[in-house]
């Protein structure tokens, strides 16, 4: 089985790439080792639990570190807290098919980042470049309110907006040093390559004819 999909790459033009079942797999089994090992346990634990329907893995990312939820749609007063959860989905066909992540609605992120409704936003997915890594890397980060990740350009909740600014000129963002999140080991972030997919598989398809 096969999954495809079409996207525009950096120059603006249409791409359909595919991936087969097996090498989906292979991808998703490599980048949650990447991610499994890349963090500080005292700090990040990534946690396997039982897929849904339709999902192919499903991951709770936890950061033990000084943040901020809020409660509702209507909720604009960021509450202190000591850690933040979210939820990671994979689906099959991945890296094809792009991951999706969010927190409860009632406990959701404060963050510029983050839909009033739990959602997170993740940037545009780009096959083979965007990963399961990536996703995981840009949440760690939102999740201590660092502004490395903070999209104030496009924002989800622009709500946060000055206050996330004004936290930042503060100095109480991010809320620890982000080099605290990584294995003592990890200095920075593997380079991206291939998402665990041969170059030889990443084969897109032929153009159709009209």
């Amino acid at each position: 089985m096969n999954f495809t999909t079409t996207y525009k790459d950096t120059a603006g033009v249409s791409r359909t790439v595919a991936v087969t079942e097996e090498d989906s797999m292979e991808a998703m089994k490599n980048d949650y080792d990447v991610v499994s090992r890349l963090y500080n346990p005292r700090y990040v634990t990534i946690q396997r639990v039982q897929a849904g329907p339709g999902e192919a893995m499903h991951l709770k990312v936890t950061v033990r570190a000084p943040s901020h939820y809020l409660t509702s749609q209507e909720d604009t007063s960021p509450k202190a807290c000591q850690s933040t959860s979210v939820d990671i989905v994979v689906y099959p066909g991945y890296p094809v098919i792009k991951v999706k992540a969010y927190y409860p609605g009632d406990h959701y992120l404060a963050s510029p980042n983050v839909f009033r409704y739990g959602g997170a936003c993740i940037d545009e997915w780009i096959p083979f470049t965007s990963s399961l890594v990536t996703v995981v890397e840009k949440l760690v980060h939102d999740m201590i309110h660092d502004p490395i990740v903070t999209r104030y350009d496009s924002m989800a909740n622009a709500a946060m907006e000055q206050w996330h600014k004004n936290g930042v000129a503060a100095g109480r963002f991010p809320t620890i040093a982000p080099k605290l999140l990584y294995a003592p080991e990890k200095k920075a972030l593997p380079p991206r390559g291939t998402g665990g997919v041969a170059k030889k598989t990443i084969t897109p398809l032929p153009p159709r004819r009209h």
